[in-house]
C-alpha cells in the first residue's frame, strides 16, 4: 500500500530547500546532502555555502515512493549515518533475501505455526519483548478459537530477519549468535 503523498504539494512550494527536505523525510542534514550529493534526489546546486540545493517537491515525493517501493536501490548503507567513527557493525550488512533462506533452512524442522514460547527459544529474547512485539503488531500473529496466540514461522522469519539487520547492536545472544552463524557461512 502506498503512502499518499498530496499534502505535501499542499504544504511547500513547488521549489524546497535541504533544510525542508530533511524535515519533509525526517532523516539528517548529514544524509539530506549526501543523497542530494549523490544525485539519489535531483536538485540544483549553486556551490554555494548557504541555500545551495534547489530541490523540486516532485522529486522529494518520487524519492519517498521509491524508497517505499524498493528501499535498496535508494537507502543509505545501514550505519553510514548514525555511527559517526564507528566501524560498521558487519550484521547491519546482511542481505535479507539471504538471512531469510538462512533462517528457514535453520528452522525447517519447527512447525508452521509457533507459540511465543517457541519463538522465545528460537530467538532468546524475553516474553516481555515478545510480547511488546505482538501487541504492537509488529510481530504478525493469530488469536485461536481456544485462546492460544501463534505466529506463522514465516512471518518470525520476515520480522527477525529485519529486525536483526535495523537492530544489530541490540541483539539477544541468541539471535547475535544466529547472524553470526549466517555469516561465517556466506
Amino acid at each position: 500500500m502506498e503512502t499518499e503523498y498530496s499534502f505535501l504539494y499542499e504544504e511547500y512550494p513547488e521549489i524546497i530547500s535541504a533544510d525542508q527536505l530533511y524535515r519533509i523525510c525526517r532523516i539528517s542534514k548529514r544524509k539530506a546532502k549526501w543523497l542530494l550529493d549523490g544525485g539519489y534526489i535531483p536538485c540544483q546546486d549553486s556551490g554555494k555555502k548557504t541555500r545551495r540545493y534547489k530541490i523540486r517537491i516532485d522529486d522529494v515525493v518520487t524519492y519517498l515512493r521509491t524508497l517505499e517501493t524498493a528501499p535498496e536501490t535508494v537507502a543509505a548503507p545501514v550505519g553510514l549515518f548514525n555511527n559517526k567513527n564507528k566501524r560498521i557493525n558487519p550484521i547491519a550488512q546482511i542481505n535479507v533475501r539471504d538471512f531469510q533462506r538462512f533462517l528457514y533452512t535453520l528452522w525447517a524442522e519447527q512447525p508452521d505455526a509457533l507459540t511465543p514460547k517457541d519463538v522465545r527459544s528460537l530467538i532468546g529474547y524475553s516474553h516481555g519483548t515478545i510480547g511488546q512485539w505482538l501487541v504492537h503488531q509488529k510481530l504478525k500473529s493469530v488469536m485461536l478459537p481456544d485462546r492460544t496466540q501463534v505466529i506463522a514461522k514465516k512471518w518470525l522469519v520476515e520480522f527477525i530477519s529485519e529486525y536483526t539487520i535495523q537492530n544489530p547492536s541490540h541483539l539477544s545472544n541468541t539471535n547475535r549468535q544466529i547472524a553470526l552463524r549466517y555469516l561465517e557461512q556466506e
